[in-house]
């Protein structure tokens, strides 16, 4: 997943500073910003943050992007 994660950032980043995400990879608050960004939230930090229906929409696409992400994976392993 945290490789999934990394993939996602690396799109879901905007072109200027204020639109990357702050936090130290890895960390919770990193792929919190990710989910967060996947849910339709804007990114900046002057906005207010998420709130837990952003965060349910993007761990629901989070979730069929993971799926997706593994089985293009796992095809040709076989």
């Amino acid at each position: 997943e945290i490789e999934c994660l990394t993939k996602l950032n690396i799109k879901s980043q905007g072109k200027t500073e204020k639109l990357k995400n702050p936090y130290r990879t890895n960390s919770l608050k990193w792929a919190t910003w990710i989910i967060a960004r996947l849910g339709g939230w804007s990114g900046y930090q002057s906005q207010r943050p998420p709130g837990p229906i952003t965060l349910k929409n993007g761990l629901d696409k989070f979730c069929h992007v993971f799926m997706g992400w593994k089985m293009a994976k796992d095809v040709g392993t076989r």
